[in-house]
């Protein structure tokens, strides 16, 4: 098993992230928890769109969750984090984390987060 989220962060011409997610997902995030497939597809799509790059760097594979070390950045700045997701018996994620250190370069990254969902609001 490998992370369905990474990948579709980094690109999703074809819209499969609402594939990928079970009907009552959940998303931790830095700032917040989001719920349902709508939102939460919303919140990972503009995530994706907001950071300048986001790529996996080694991942651990226990039963039905996935946990991959990951590395980003947004405006020059890196982060290094983990995104953590839990699968369903049908394949689809049920949960999601998301951690990025360090505080400072997350601040940033937060406020372009921000901006994106003043233009385009989150579904519920």
């Amino acid at each position: 098993m490998q992370s369905k989220l990474l990948r579709l962060l980094k690109h999703d011409p074809d819209n499969r992230l609402n594939e990928a997610l079970g009907d009552e997902v959940v998303f931790h995030s830095p700032v917040r928890t989001y719920r349902g497939k709508a939102n939460v597809a919303h919140i990972l799509s503009t995530i994706g769109t907001v950071l300048d790059e986001i790529d996996g760097e080694r991942e651990f594979v226990a039963g039905q969750d996935v946990v991959t070390l990951i590395t980003a950045s947004y405006n020059g700045r890196a982060m290094t984090g983990v995104l953590r997701e839990t699968h369903g018996h049908l394949g689809h994620v049920v949960q999601a984390t998301l951690l990025l250190r360090p505080l400072s370069a997350l601040q940033n990254a937060i406020s372009g987060m921000r901006t994106a969902l003043e233009r385009s609001p989150l579904p519920s």
